[in-house]
């Protein structure tokens, strides 16, 4: 019986050591966790300021694409995570959800970021608790002040007569505007006739101001469009919406064949001038000089 009391005791003893340095290292491991959530929500935070807040709101309405606050209690998490990671395959897939947000979003499809795994996660992490992340990261881009804004100087920085203060490219170098110029544009980017209808006033906006779009995004980081460039571009977008001539198809091909019959034209007639030369021996021409 003494015996059994022993054991008992040593038992207790060990499953109250055992017990005390659980809480000892949960203690020590929470607040590391903690600040480990907390480091990969502010990474996520500065993620979606600089790729995402041109198109998603959390809590502040649909923009380009729809609201972001709770989807991570509307959708699956490894369907969230697939679908930043490769927008693209998940919509080409046929997946109903992605189908119902490119109906839902004017078939604007989301491009794809390019992030990394840990950056996914980190970006998830703060779409799910956007108060965990640091406060003392970069500020959201605040709002333009309303600026007035001018077709016509909107339409000299689209064609490229007149530069950009910050130097960047003027956007006929990869973006068509009906009527803008008799040539078109160049056809990197889409049609931007109708990109006010696309994206609506706040959402062009928004786009001007942050320039998401991947392939623009290294153009235009350390150029960006002053206040003033973006009204003016705005109005010029709204403008042509209405406005703009529709798209000369018809007589771009003839346009084209002018062009070259115009340059055979001169091509022959600089053969007619230099060919009587090219067949005179060398004797004939030396003879001539003298």
């Amino acid at each position: 019986m003494a015996m059994f009391k022993r054991n008992t005791k040593w038992l207790l003893i060990g499953f109250g050591a055992l017990l005390l340095a659980f809480v000892l290292v949960s203690g020590l491991i929470s607040p590391s966790e903690a600040a480990s959530q907390a480091q990969s929500a502010a990474d996520g935070q500065a993620l979606f300021e600089s790729k995402c807040i041109g198109c998603h709101t959390i809590g502040g309405g649909h923009l380009i694409g729809p609201d972001l606050q709770g989807v991570t209690q509307r959708r699956n998490l490894d369907w969230i995570r697939q679908f930043i990671s490769a927008p693209g395959e998940v919509i080409a897939s046929g997946d109903p959800i992605a189908s119902q947000l490119l109906q839902e979003n004017n078939n604007l499809q989301m491009p794809n970021l390019g992030l990394s795994p840990t950056e996914v996660d980190s970006l998830l992490a703060y779409l799910e608790n956007p108060d965990q992340a640091d406060q003392a990261s970069s500020p959201a881009p605040q709002p333009q002040p309303s600026l007035s804004g001018d077709v016509a100087q909107g339409l000299a920085l689209f064609a490229g007569t007149k530069r950009l203060q910050n130097g960047g490219p003027g956007c006929i170098a990869c973006h068509t505007l009906s009527g803008a110029v008799a040539l078109g544009g160049g056809s990197l980017g889409p049609d931007l006739t109708q990109v006010y209808q696309r994206y609506g006033d706040a959402g062009l906006a928004s786009a001007l101001n942050t320039i998401p779009f991947p392939t623009m995004q290294g153009v235009f980081l350390n150029q960006p469009l002053t206040p003033q460039e973006q009204a003016n571009l705005h109005a010029l977008f709204k403008w042509a919406q209405t406005n703009a001539p529709p798209p000369p198809a018809q007589l771009t091909p003839w346009l084209f064949a002018g062009i070259g019959l115009l340059g055979a034209l001169v091509l022959f007639g600089v053969m007619v001038f230099f060919w009587p030369r090219q067949r005179q021996s060398l004797a004939e021409r030396l003879r001539g000089n003298q």
